[in-house]
Protein backbone atom coordinates (compact mmCIF):
# COMPACT_ATOMS: atom_id res chain seq x y z
CA UNK A 1 0.00 0.00 0.00
CA UNK A 2 2.52 2.19 1.10
CA UNK A 3 5.02 1.36 -1.73
CA UNK A 4 1.83 2.37 -4.15
CA UNK A 5 1.51 5.44 -2.59
CA UNK A 6 5.07 6.56 -3.37
CA UNK A 7 5.77 5.45 -6.85
CA UNK A 8 1.84 6.93 -7.83
CA UNK A 9 3.20 10.25 -5.76
CA UNK A 10 6.82 10.03 -8.04
CA UNK A 11 5.02 9.62 -11.16
CA UNK A 12 2.81 12.55 -10.02
CA UNK A 13 6.41 14.46 -9.21
CA UNK A 14 7.77 13.60 -12.80
CA UNK A 15 4.33 14.33 -14.41
CA UNK A 16 4.27 17.97 -12.40
CA UNK A 17 7.98 18.51 -13.50
CA UNK A 18 7.10 18.08 -17.07
CA UNK A 19 4.33 20.38 -16.97
CA UNK A 20 6.23 23.11 -15.20
CA UNK A 21 8.56 22.77 -17.94
CA UNK A 22 5.92 23.09 -20.56
CA UNK A 23 4.18 26.15 -18.97
CA UNK A 24 8.21 27.64 -18.96
CA UNK A 25 8.55 26.93 -22.25
CA UNK A 26 5.35 28.61 -23.24
CA UNK A 27 5.80 31.28 -21.01
CA UNK A 28 8.63 32.08 -23.21
CA UNK A 29 6.28 31.88 -26.54
CA UNK A 30 4.78 35.41 -24.40
CA UNK A 31 8.67 36.88 -24.28
CA UNK A 32 7.80 39.54 -27.04
CA UNK A 33 10.31 41.34 -29.39
CA UNK A 34 11.83 44.38 -29.54
CA UNK A 35 9.44 45.92 -32.14
CA UNK A 36 6.44 44.49 -29.90
CA UNK A 37 8.10 46.08 -26.76
CA UNK A 38 8.64 49.42 -27.95
CA UNK A 39 5.25 49.30 -30.20
CA UNK A 40 4.14 53.05 -28.77
CA UNK A 41 7.64 54.46 -29.33
CA UNK A 42 6.89 56.03 -32.57
CA UNK A 43 3.49 57.03 -31.58
CA UNK A 44 4.60 58.77 -28.25
CA UNK A 45 7.60 60.70 -30.01
CA UNK A 46 5.03 62.08 -33.02
CA UNK A 47 2.81 63.42 -30.39
CA UNK A 48 5.19 64.88 -28.65
CA UNK A 49 4.99 63.15 -25.45
CA UNK A 50 8.82 62.70 -24.87
CA UNK A 51 8.68 61.63 -21.57
CA UNK A 52 6.33 59.07 -22.09
CA UNK A 53 8.48 58.05 -24.81
CA UNK A 54 11.48 57.82 -22.30
CA UNK A 55 9.62 55.97 -20.05
CA UNK A 56 8.81 53.62 -22.60
CA UNK A 57 12.03 52.92 -23.45
CA UNK A 58 12.91 52.03 -19.83
CA UNK A 59 10.09 49.53 -19.37
CA UNK A 60 11.38 48.27 -22.24
CA UNK A 61 15.20 47.58 -21.66
CA UNK A 62 16.32 44.67 -21.87
CA UNK A 63 20.21 43.55 -20.96
CA UNK A 64 20.87 42.64 -24.35
CA UNK A 65 19.19 46.02 -26.01
CA UNK A 66 21.44 48.11 -23.72
CA UNK A 67 23.03 49.80 -27.04
CA UNK A 68 19.86 50.17 -29.15
CA UNK A 69 18.24 51.97 -25.73
CA UNK A 70 20.87 54.20 -25.25
CA UNK A 71 20.38 55.04 -29.41
CA UNK A 72 16.93 56.11 -28.83
CA UNK A 73 16.84 57.80 -25.27
CA UNK A 74 19.79 60.18 -27.11
CA UNK A 75 17.63 61.25 -29.91
CA UNK A 76 14.37 61.42 -28.03
CA UNK A 77 16.37 63.57 -25.57
CA UNK A 78 17.47 65.52 -28.60
CA UNK A 79 13.73 66.06 -29.98
CA UNK A 80 12.89 67.22 -26.28
CA UNK A 81 15.52 70.18 -26.31
CA UNK A 82 17.35 68.61 -23.69
CA UNK A 83 20.50 68.90 -25.58
CA UNK A 84 23.15 68.46 -22.55
CA UNK A 85 21.23 64.77 -21.64
CA UNK A 86 21.13 63.63 -25.07
CA UNK A 87 24.97 64.07 -25.71
CA UNK A 88 25.79 62.86 -22.40
CA UNK A 89 23.21 59.50 -23.27
CA UNK A 90 24.86 59.45 -26.78
CA UNK A 91 28.75 59.96 -25.53
CA UNK A 92 27.48 56.63 -23.46
CA UNK A 93 26.56 54.75 -26.47
CA UNK A 94 29.47 55.38 -28.65
CA UNK A 95 31.73 54.10 -25.59
CA UNK A 96 29.71 51.02 -25.31
CA UNK A 97 29.36 50.33 -28.98
CA UNK A 98 33.39 50.67 -28.97
CA UNK A 99 33.52 48.16 -26.40
CA UNK A 100 30.87 45.65 -28.04
CA UNK A 101 32.93 45.63 -31.54
CA UNK A 102 36.31 44.88 -29.48
CA UNK A 103 34.84 42.24 -27.50
CA UNK A 104 34.89 38.24 -28.52
CA UNK A 105 31.43 37.13 -29.47
CA UNK A 106 31.30 35.09 -26.12
CA UNK A 107 27.49 34.85 -26.54
CA UNK A 108 27.27 33.07 -29.90
CA UNK A 109 27.14 29.94 -28.41
CA UNK A 110 24.21 30.76 -26.04
CA UNK A 111 22.14 32.38 -29.62
CA UNK A 112 22.32 28.97 -30.76
CA UNK A 113 20.62 27.31 -28.15
CA UNK A 114 18.06 30.46 -28.27
CA UNK A 115 17.75 33.44 -31.00
CA UNK A 116 19.96 36.14 -32.16
CA UNK A 117 18.32 38.84 -29.36
CA UNK A 118 20.25 37.02 -26.53
CA UNK A 119 23.34 38.90 -28.15
CA UNK A 120 24.02 42.54 -27.01
CA UNK A 121 22.96 44.76 -30.00
CA UNK A 122 25.96 45.93 -31.92
CA UNK A 123 24.15 48.88 -33.99
CA UNK A 124 24.88 48.69 -37.84
CA UNK A 125 28.17 51.31 -39.23
CA UNK A 126 24.95 53.18 -40.65
CA UNK A 127 23.29 53.64 -37.71
CA UNK A 128 26.58 55.33 -35.90
CA UNK A 129 27.03 57.09 -38.43
CA UNK A 130 24.03 59.25 -37.44
CA UNK A 131 24.91 59.82 -33.81
CA UNK A 132 27.68 62.85 -35.27
CA UNK A 133 25.02 64.39 -37.14
CA UNK A 134 22.35 64.84 -33.69
CA UNK A 135 25.08 65.77 -31.73
CA UNK A 136 26.20 68.31 -33.65
CA UNK A 137 22.87 69.82 -33.42
CA UNK A 138 22.71 69.42 -29.91
CA UNK A 139 26.12 71.68 -29.39
CA UNK A 140 24.77 74.11 -32.27
CA UNK A 141 21.23 74.02 -29.99
CA UNK A 142 23.48 75.05 -27.25
CA UNK A 143 25.38 77.69 -28.68
CA UNK A 144 28.41 75.73 -28.36
CA UNK A 145 30.27 76.41 -31.43
CA UNK A 146 33.59 74.39 -29.80
CA UNK A 147 31.85 71.81 -29.32
CA UNK A 148 30.17 71.48 -32.51
CA UNK A 149 33.44 71.90 -33.86
CA UNK A 150 34.99 68.94 -32.04
CA UNK A 151 32.41 67.00 -33.11
CA UNK A 152 33.15 67.51 -36.72
CA UNK A 153 36.58 66.37 -36.30
CA UNK A 154 35.45 63.37 -34.50
CA UNK A 155 33.32 62.62 -37.33
CA UNK A 156 35.40 61.73 -39.78
CA UNK A 157 37.92 59.76 -37.65
CA UNK A 158 34.28 57.81 -36.67
CA UNK A 159 33.37 57.35 -39.99
CA UNK A 160 36.87 55.58 -40.78
CA UNK A 161 36.97 53.24 -37.97
CA UNK A 162 32.98 52.49 -38.78
CA UNK A 163 34.37 51.55 -42.11
CA UNK A 164 37.20 49.33 -40.54
CA UNK A 165 34.08 47.19 -38.79
CA UNK A 166 31.86 47.08 -41.46
CA UNK A 167 35.06 45.40 -43.36
CA UNK A 168 35.55 43.59 -40.75
CA UNK A 169 32.31 42.20 -40.14
CA UNK A 170 32.26 41.68 -44.22
CA UNK A 171 28.28 41.88 -44.32
CA UNK A 172 28.21 43.59 -47.46
CA UNK A 173 28.50 42.11 -51.13
CA UNK A 174 30.75 44.17 -53.34
CA UNK A 175 28.46 45.36 -55.87
CA UNK A 176 25.98 47.07 -53.58
CA UNK A 177 27.90 47.76 -50.83
CA UNK A 178 28.28 51.05 -49.62
CA UNK A 179 31.33 52.33 -48.01
CA UNK A 180 30.25 54.34 -44.67
CA UNK A 181 34.00 56.19 -45.21
CA UNK A 182 31.93 57.73 -47.74
CA UNK A 183 29.11 59.00 -45.72
CA UNK A 184 28.21 61.84 -48.04
CA UNK A 185 25.92 63.99 -45.68
CA UNK A 186 27.91 63.86 -42.50
CA UNK A 187 30.99 64.62 -44.46
CA UNK A 188 28.56 68.02 -45.90
CA UNK A 189 27.76 68.54 -42.43
CA UNK A 190 31.59 68.48 -41.28
CA UNK A 191 32.55 71.16 -44.17
CA UNK A 192 29.63 73.59 -42.85
CA UNK A 193 30.41 73.42 -39.51
CA UNK A 194 34.05 73.54 -39.98
CA UNK A 195 33.05 76.64 -42.44
CA UNK A 196 31.30 78.00 -39.45
CA UNK A 197 34.34 77.85 -37.26
CA UNK A 198 36.62 79.45 -40.11
CA UNK A 199 38.61 76.27 -40.56
CA UNK A 200 38.81 76.90 -44.10
CA UNK A 201 40.91 73.78 -45.21
CA UNK A 202 39.21 71.48 -43.44
CA UNK A 203 35.92 72.88 -44.62
CA UNK A 204 37.83 71.96 -48.68
CA UNK A 205 38.77 68.72 -47.76
CA UNK A 206 35.06 68.06 -46.19
CA UNK A 207 33.14 69.36 -49.03
CA UNK A 208 35.84 67.52 -51.39
CA UNK A 209 35.04 63.72 -49.44
CA UNK A 210 31.10 64.52 -49.86
CA UNK A 211 31.25 65.54 -53.70
CA UNK A 212 33.09 62.24 -54.40
CA UNK A 213 31.10 60.20 -52.04
CA UNK A 214 27.83 61.27 -53.63
CA UNK A 215 29.64 60.24 -56.85
CA UNK A 216 30.04 56.93 -55.88
CA UNK A 217 26.86 56.60 -53.72
CA UNK A 218 24.06 58.76 -55.14
CA UNK A 219 23.38 56.02 -57.60
CA UNK A 220 22.70 53.05 -54.97
CA UNK A 221 20.80 55.13 -51.96
CA UNK A 222 19.11 57.69 -54.86
CA UNK A 223 20.50 60.58 -53.46
CA UNK A 224 22.47 63.02 -55.50
CA UNK A 225 24.49 66.08 -54.18
CA UNK A 226 22.72 69.08 -53.27
CA UNK A 227 23.27 72.09 -55.49
CA UNK A 228 24.90 74.51 -52.78
CA UNK A 229 28.19 71.73 -52.86
CA UNK A 230 29.11 73.18 -56.13
CA UNK A 231 29.27 76.71 -54.89
CA UNK A 232 30.80 75.45 -51.48
CA UNK A 233 34.08 73.96 -53.23
CA UNK A 234 34.57 77.00 -55.13
CA UNK A 235 34.14 79.49 -52.54
CA UNK A 236 36.67 77.80 -50.52
CA UNK A 237 38.92 76.65 -52.86
CA UNK A 238 39.29 80.33 -53.99
CA UNK A 239 40.27 81.69 -50.76
CA UNK A 240 42.94 78.82 -50.31
CA UNK A 241 43.96 79.30 -53.48
CA UNK A 242 43.24 75.47 -54.69
CA UNK A 243 42.97 75.80 -58.16
CA UNK A 244 44.42 72.71 -59.62
CA UNK A 245 42.57 70.27 -56.55
CA UNK A 246 39.36 72.10 -57.76
CA UNK A 247 39.65 71.82 -61.54
CA UNK A 248 40.91 68.27 -60.26
CA UNK A 249 36.95 67.63 -58.61
CA UNK A 250 35.84 69.67 -61.61
CA UNK A 251 36.89 66.91 -64.19
CA UNK A 252 35.65 63.73 -62.13
CA UNK A 253 32.39 65.57 -61.59
CA UNK A 254 31.60 68.34 -64.48
CA UNK A 255 27.88 68.60 -63.52
CA UNK A 256 28.49 69.57 -59.63
CA UNK A 257 29.60 72.90 -61.26
CA UNK A 258 26.97 73.94 -63.59
CA UNK A 259 26.43 77.54 -62.71
CA UNK A 260 27.64 77.46 -59.45
CA UNK A 261 25.46 80.10 -57.16
CA UNK A 262 27.92 82.73 -55.15
CA UNK A 263 25.93 85.40 -53.87
CA UNK A 264 27.40 88.53 -54.08
CA UNK A 265 28.29 90.30 -51.14
CA UNK A 266 28.85 89.62 -47.47
CA UNK A 267 25.81 87.52 -46.62
CA UNK A 268 25.25 84.74 -43.55
CA UNK A 269 23.88 81.53 -44.51
CA UNK A 270 20.61 79.81 -42.63
CA UNK A 271 20.83 75.70 -43.42
CA UNK A 272 17.66 74.24 -42.35
CA UNK A 273 17.18 70.39 -41.95
CA UNK A 274 14.20 68.44 -42.35
CA UNK A 275 13.95 65.17 -41.13
CA UNK A 276 10.98 63.13 -42.61
CA UNK A 277 9.15 59.74 -41.61
CA UNK A 278 10.32 56.92 -39.83
CA UNK A 279 13.30 54.44 -40.73
CA UNK A 280 11.87 50.59 -41.76
CA UNK A 281 11.51 48.93 -39.33
CA UNK A 282 12.35 45.13 -38.75
CA UNK A 283 9.21 42.40 -38.17
CA UNK A 284 9.49 38.60 -37.61
CA UNK A 285 7.89 36.29 -40.52
CA UNK A 286 7.30 32.66 -39.77
CA UNK A 287 9.11 30.20 -42.38
CA UNK A 288 9.47 26.54 -42.86
CA UNK A 289 11.46 24.11 -45.01
CA UNK A 290 11.17 20.21 -45.57
CA UNK A 291 13.36 18.06 -44.25
CA UNK A 292 13.91 14.61 -46.42
CA UNK A 293 13.99 11.17 -45.57
CA UNK A 294 17.00 11.23 -48.35
CA UNK A 295 18.97 13.97 -46.51
CA UNK A 296 22.45 13.14 -45.25
CA UNK A 297 23.05 14.04 -41.82
CA UNK A 298 26.73 13.69 -41.50
CA UNK A 299 27.94 17.41 -42.03
CA UNK A 300 25.88 19.77 -40.16
CA UNK A 301 27.29 22.61 -42.10
CA UNK A 302 26.80 21.07 -45.74
CA UNK A 303 23.31 20.23 -44.34
CA UNK A 304 22.33 23.49 -43.29
CA UNK A 305 23.31 25.52 -46.52
CA UNK A 306 21.25 22.80 -48.67
CA UNK A 307 18.49 23.32 -46.71
CA UNK A 308 18.90 27.33 -47.34
CA UNK A 309 18.92 26.28 -51.07
CA UNK A 310 16.42 24.43 -51.19
CA UNK A 311 14.41 27.07 -49.13
CA UNK A 312 15.78 30.22 -51.55
CA UNK A 313 15.48 27.86 -54.99
CA UNK A 314 12.09 25.21 -54.07
CA UNK A 315 12.34 21.61 -54.41
CA UNK A 316 10.88 18.71 -56.41
CA UNK A 317 7.75 16.58 -56.69
CA UNK A 318 9.39 13.18 -56.07
CA UNK A 319 10.37 13.57 -52.79
CA UNK A 320 9.74 11.86 -49.39
CA UNK A 321 9.05 14.66 -46.26
CA UNK A 322 9.90 13.22 -42.91
CA UNK A 323 9.52 16.99 -41.61
CA UNK A 324 8.50 20.22 -41.65
CA UNK A 325 11.73 22.55 -40.10
CA UNK A 326 9.84 25.84 -38.43
CA UNK A 327 11.94 29.00 -37.87
CA UNK A 328 11.70 32.82 -37.63
CA UNK A 329 13.57 35.15 -39.89
CA UNK A 330 13.43 39.11 -39.91
CA UNK A 331 11.70 41.30 -42.02
CA UNK A 332 12.43 45.26 -43.31
CA UNK A 333 8.85 47.27 -43.70
CA UNK A 334 8.68 50.67 -43.94
CA UNK A 335 6.68 53.49 -45.80
CA UNK A 336 7.41 56.48 -47.57
CA UNK A 337 6.74 59.36 -46.17
CA UNK A 338 4.09 61.79 -47.03
CA UNK A 339 5.97 64.66 -46.57
CA UNK A 340 8.57 64.59 -48.79
CA UNK A 341 10.45 68.13 -48.56
CA UNK A 342 9.20 71.83 -48.09
CA UNK A 343 9.62 75.50 -49.89
CA UNK A 344 11.56 77.89 -47.05
CA UNK A 345 10.91 81.40 -47.68
CA UNK A 346 11.60 84.88 -45.82
CA UNK A 347 9.18 86.72 -47.71
CA UNK A 348 12.19 89.21 -49.24
CA UNK A 349 13.24 89.20 -52.55
CA UNK A 350 16.40 86.32 -53.24
CA UNK A 351 14.95 84.54 -50.00
CA UNK A 352 13.36 81.73 -51.29
CA UNK A 353 14.75 77.74 -51.15
CA UNK A 354 13.51 74.13 -51.47
CA UNK A 355 14.87 71.67 -49.62
CA UNK A 356 17.20 68.93 -51.11
CA UNK A 357 17.50 65.35 -50.18
CA UNK A 358 20.87 64.68 -48.79
CA UNK A 359 20.52 61.37 -46.57
CA UNK A 360 18.55 58.40 -47.38
CA UNK A 361 18.54 56.52 -43.89
CA UNK A 362 16.30 54.30 -45.33
CA UNK A 363 17.92 53.18 -48.43
CA UNK A 364 21.16 52.43 -46.08
CA UNK A 365 18.73 50.13 -43.70
CA UNK A 366 17.77 48.09 -46.47
CA UNK A 367 21.14 47.85 -48.31
CA UNK A 368 22.41 46.75 -44.83
CA UNK A 369 19.68 44.17 -44.44
CA UNK A 370 19.66 42.86 -47.98
CA UNK A 371 23.60 42.07 -47.35
CA UNK A 372 23.24 40.02 -44.06
CA UNK A 373 20.11 38.49 -45.28
CA UNK A 374 22.43 35.02 -46.47
CA UNK A 375 24.05 35.08 -43.67
CA UNK A 376 20.89 35.19 -41.03
CA UNK A 377 19.27 32.92 -42.75
CA UNK A 378 22.34 29.88 -43.01
CA UNK A 379 22.31 30.96 -39.15
CA UNK A 380 18.64 30.37 -38.78
CA UNK A 381 18.55 27.09 -40.51
CA UNK A 382 21.57 25.92 -38.59
CA UNK A 383 19.74 26.86 -34.97
CA UNK A 384 16.55 25.11 -36.18
CA UNK A 385 18.31 21.98 -37.33
CA UNK A 386 20.70 21.47 -33.95
CA UNK A 387 17.23 22.44 -32.25
CA UNK A 388 15.25 19.54 -34.24
CA UNK A 389 18.54 16.42 -33.64
CA UNK A 390 18.30 17.63 -30.46
CA UNK A 391 14.60 16.56 -29.91
CA UNK A 392 15.35 13.47 -32.28
CA UNK A 393 18.16 12.65 -29.68
CA UNK A 394 16.08 13.14 -26.34
CA UNK A 395 12.51 11.74 -28.51
CA UNK A 396 14.35 8.31 -28.37
CA UNK A 397 14.79 7.56 -24.85
CA UNK A 398 11.79 9.82 -23.88
CA UNK A 399 8.65 10.94 -25.36
CA UNK A 400 7.89 13.50 -22.53
CA UNK A 401 11.12 14.53 -22.51
CA UNK A 402 11.00 14.90 -26.64
CA UNK A 403 8.15 16.82 -25.93
CA UNK A 404 9.52 19.52 -24.13
CA UNK A 405 12.61 19.60 -26.17
CA UNK A 406 10.40 20.16 -28.98
CA UNK A 407 8.03 22.89 -26.88
CA UNK A 408 11.43 25.11 -25.98
CA UNK A 409 12.95 24.80 -29.65
CA UNK A 410 9.81 26.40 -30.57
CA UNK A 411 9.29 29.16 -27.66
CA UNK A 412 12.92 30.39 -28.24
CA UNK A 413 13.20 30.12 -31.93
CA UNK A 414 12.78 34.38 -32.35
CA UNK A 415 13.94 36.49 -34.96
CA UNK A 416 15.73 39.43 -33.71
CA UNK A 417 13.66 42.75 -34.66
CA UNK A 418 15.87 45.16 -33.23
CA UNK A 419 16.68 48.90 -35.12
CA UNK A 420 17.15 51.93 -34.22
CA UNK A 421 13.36 52.96 -34.37
CA UNK A 422 13.20 56.46 -33.99
CA UNK A 423 15.68 57.64 -36.85
CA UNK A 424 14.28 59.64 -39.26
CA UNK A 425 13.72 58.02 -43.11
CA UNK A 426 15.32 60.33 -44.96
CA UNK A 427 16.99 63.71 -44.36
CA UNK A 428 16.83 66.91 -46.78
CA UNK A 429 18.56 70.54 -46.66
CA UNK A 430 17.60 74.44 -47.38
CA UNK A 431 20.51 76.61 -47.71
CA UNK A 432 19.28 80.41 -48.00
CA UNK A 433 21.85 82.94 -48.42
CA UNK A 434 21.03 86.07 -46.83
CA UNK A 435 22.08 89.66 -46.21
CA UNK A 436 22.36 90.10 -42.31
CA UNK A 437 19.25 90.60 -40.26
CA UNK A 438 16.29 88.79 -38.71
CA UNK A 439 14.03 86.68 -40.86
CA UNK A 440 10.67 84.39 -40.08
CA UNK A 441 10.86 81.45 -41.68
CA UNK A 442 7.66 80.46 -43.56
CA UNK A 443 8.22 76.07 -44.19
CA UNK A 444 5.56 75.00 -46.60
CA UNK A 445 5.59 71.40 -46.21
CA UNK A 446 5.16 69.40 -49.30
CA UNK A 447 4.13 65.95 -50.54
CA UNK A 448 5.75 64.08 -53.50
CA UNK A 449 3.09 65.60 -55.80
CA UNK A 450 4.23 69.28 -54.87
CA UNK A 451 0.94 69.99 -52.73
CA UNK A 452 0.89 71.71 -49.57
CA UNK A 453 0.28 69.49 -46.89
CA UNK A 454 1.09 71.77 -43.65
CA UNK A 455 3.10 75.00 -42.97
CA UNK A 456 5.61 75.99 -40.20
CA UNK A 457 7.16 79.05 -39.02
CA UNK A 458 10.67 79.95 -37.29
CA UNK A 459 10.50 83.31 -36.17
CA UNK A 460 13.49 85.56 -35.26
CA UNK A 461 16.26 83.99 -37.57
CA UNK A 462 19.38 86.81 -36.64
CA UNK A 463 21.34 86.22 -39.76
CA UNK A 464 25.28 87.72 -39.29
CA UNK A 465 27.45 88.89 -42.25
CA UNK A 466 29.78 85.40 -42.74
CA UNK A 467 27.77 84.08 -40.43
CA UNK A 468 26.26 80.37 -40.18
CA UNK A 469 22.87 79.59 -39.05
CA UNK A 470 21.95 75.73 -38.75
CA UNK A 471 17.98 74.77 -37.72
CA UNK A 472 16.49 71.28 -38.01
CA UNK A 473 12.81 70.49 -37.93
CA UNK A 474 11.86 66.69 -37.45
CA UNK A 475 8.88 65.97 -39.62
CA UNK A 476 6.33 62.69 -38.07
Amino acid sequence: MTQGFGQRMGARRRVGAGLILIMMALALTGCSTYAERNARLRDDVARHDFDKALEGIAEAERGSDRLLNLLEKGLVLHYADRWTESNAVFQEAEELADDLYTKSVSQAVVSLLTNDGTIDYRAAPFEMAMVPYFRSLNYVAMGDRDGALVEARKAELRLRDLAEVERALDQNDQESAVSLDDHAFVHILRGMLHEWGGEINDAFLAYRRAALAYGATGGVLGVKAPSCLGSDLVRTAGRLGFSDELAEIQTVLPNLFIEPDLPQGRVGRVVLFLETGWVPRRTSIEADIPIFESDRRGDMDLWASSLQSRYVYGWGRDVKISYWLRFALPDLIGEAPVIVGARVSTGTLGGHARTEPVESVASRSRLDFESSKDGILLKTIGRALSKYLAKEAIEDKSQLAGLLANVFGAATERADTRNWLTLPHGISMARLDLPPGTYDLEIELVDARDRIVDVRSIKDVAVRADGWVFLSRRVF
